[in-house]
């Protein structure tokens, strides 16, 4: 696929998206962007510059630009691409019932992250509340997660899938990164190692780090 532009700042979850590019063998120019407000360089926008909300009004990184068509939300991205590349069988065919459970877990990593940011934000969940929200409470949630993996190589099937890059990001971001208690697990830290074992995660630390060079 041709004229693709990713907007994004190295370090932040623009990397799944370079993952993704890199696993797809795609071809796409890169539009750097800082998180600092206050100042703006010539080679670089700020998220809130705008000329780049003209691209995402809400301000977030990462936005792809795929011809005339603008796609945000890195879960959506990485699924776009999946479908733009289907030699690389990295989303199972549509139509079949493996397509119906990719979307399921798709939509199920939304819970997640919820689950994950109010722990951190130590946001409390009462009976009432376990039952009004979605994911319910951060331990059954990622208990469901976890029960799943032990079992599993891969989120969907039998290889991996732009699902596995997904969760493998966002496992990173709650178990390293953010750390946040009560999710790190053995079962998490060896799905972690399979997927960033992938020679496509290896060139996209070498982009992010020849990309914070520039920026330094």
């Amino acid at each position: 696929m041709k004229n693709l532009t990713l907007y994004t700042v190295p370090k932040s979850r623009g990397m799944s998206v370079v993952w993704m590019l890199k696993e797809c063998g795609a071809t796409f120019d890169t539009v750097l962007l800082s998180f600092n407000d206050t100042t703006q360089s010539s080679d670089h926008l700020t998220v809130k510059s705008a000329d780049y909300l003209a691209i995402n009004p809400m301000g977030k990184v990462p936005a792809l630009k795929a011809g005339d068509a603008v796609i945000t939300e890195a879960a959506a991205i990485l699924t776009f691409l999946a479908e733009q590349f289907p030699e690389r069988n990295l989303i199972p065919a549509a139509g079949s019932l493996a397509r119906g459970e990719y979307y399921r877990w798709l939509c199920f990593a939304i819970n997640l992250e919820y689950a994950a940011f109010d722990r951190l934000n130590q946001i409390s969940s009462n009976a009432e509340r376990r039952k009004s929200i979605g994911y319910g409470d951060l331990d059954t949630a990622f208990g469901v997660l976890r029960d799943h993996l032990a079992r599993h190589d891969f989120i969907v099937g039998n290889q991996f899938s732009a699902l596995d890059l997904y969760y493998t990001m966002l496992l990173v971001q709650f178990t390293r990164v953010k750390p946040v208690e009560g999710i790190a697990c053995d079962v998490f830290d060896a799905y972690i190692a399979r997927h960033t074992a992938r020679p496509a995660f290896g060139e996209m630390m070498a982009w992010v780090e020849k990309e914070m060079a520039k920026m330094a």
